[in-house]
């Protein structure tokens, strides 16, 4: 029941930690829908980089060039792909064959190339590949289409036809076919989720405020409401005492965040800890509340597919000396 269009093409996501049984590597987790937040910058990979989006389903050949146009982020490399055989479970997507060529977005997101290594009757796919942000997932697959004599579409090859497969012989009058134009799919609109993404400590303490088991609360609801999301919880001082001391506070800050999620129910498969002591200052001030907003732990979601995470900068909990 192997569900892959073909092992030696790229056909869905790359797996992430916690989603490795059979199911996921056979269906994956479905095309991601374009993410316009900032937030996006935090994560990497397809969850960072939206997919390239052409600029028509089908580009047609003249003399014996084929010009493609598109979108993706802007500064990225855009693999053009030939895709072989289209999925008959996601309809518009396909085993990326082989790259063909590769053009560049400029700052505003268009990208354009002429190709003669193409025929009519090719599906072809892309990738965007941001040098800071990871890649994207494929396109969604467009045809190269030929002209006749009064400039028609002429209808050709489908990319699902497998090669050395015998004709069925016809022997009733053949019927005009009406050319088959590819399906977009219908990709639905991000999720957009709210969520505290850092919690404060008062001077040389570990111990969770009421407040501060306040906001703490409203994410365990939401790593509870999406079970697949995980987070790093990282551990921060201000930059009074020596460096071990803030390291070793910073580490009891982000285990105190992270016990007190477990106590919610909160699997602890789902989150790391780690400490930067002094070494990621929120503010250099010296004031008691640049202290205050020092002395912190931060929350960083992962596997957030499908979702909009607006990371909310609260301070309700903030404890000025």
């Amino acid at each position: 029941d192997n569900q892959f269009a073909a092992l030696e093409g790229l056909s869905i996501d790359l797996v992430t930690r916690n989603h490795t049984g059979p199911s996921h590597y056979q269906v994956g987790d479905g095309p991601n829908p374009k993410r316009d937040s900032p937030n996006r910058r935090l994560d990497t990979g397809n969850n960072a980089v939206n997919t390239p989006q052409w600029l028509a389903v089908e580009f047609f050949q003249r003399d014996g060039q084929v010009s493609l146009d598109g979108l993706a982020d802007p500064g990225s490399e855009v693999d053009i792909y030939v895709v072989d055989q289209v999925s008959p479970k996601t309809p518009g997507y396909g085993a990326l064959s082989r790259k063909i060529a590769t053009a560049e977005a400029d700052q505003e997101g268009k990208f354009g190339i002429s190709l003669s290594n193409v025929q009519p009757g090719d599906y072809l796919s892309a990738i965007a590949t941001h040098p800071d942000y990871g890649t994207s997932e494929p396109a969604v697959t467009v045809v190269v289409r030929a002209l006749d004599d009064q400039g028609n579409s002429i209808e050709t090859r489908s990319a699902t036809t497998l090669p050395n497969t015998a004709k069925p012989q016809c022997t009733s009058r053949p019927v005009a076919r009406v050319p088959v134009q590819p399906q977009s799919p219908q990709i639905p609109e991000p999720l957009v989720l709210k969520v505290p993404r850092v919690i404060h400590f008062a001077l040389d303490q570990s111990r969770i405020s009421p407040r501060t088991a306040a906001i703490l609360n409203q994410i365990a609801r939401v790593l509870q409401e999406y079970p697949f999301m995980t987070i790093d919880i990282q551990g921060h001082t201000d930059f009074r005492a020596t460096v071990e001391y803030n390291q070793a506070l910073g580490w009891r800050r982000a285990k105190a965040a992270r016990d007190y999620l477990l106590r919610l129910g909160v699997g602890p498969e789902r989150m790391t800890i780690r400490s930067f002591g002094e070494s990621e200052l929120k503010t250099t001030g010296t004031t008691s509340v640049n202290h205050a907003r020092n002395r912190r732990v931060e929350f960083i979601f992962q596997d957030v597919r499908g979702l909009d995470v607006i990371l909310i900068e609260q301070e309700e909990d903030l404890q000025i000396e």
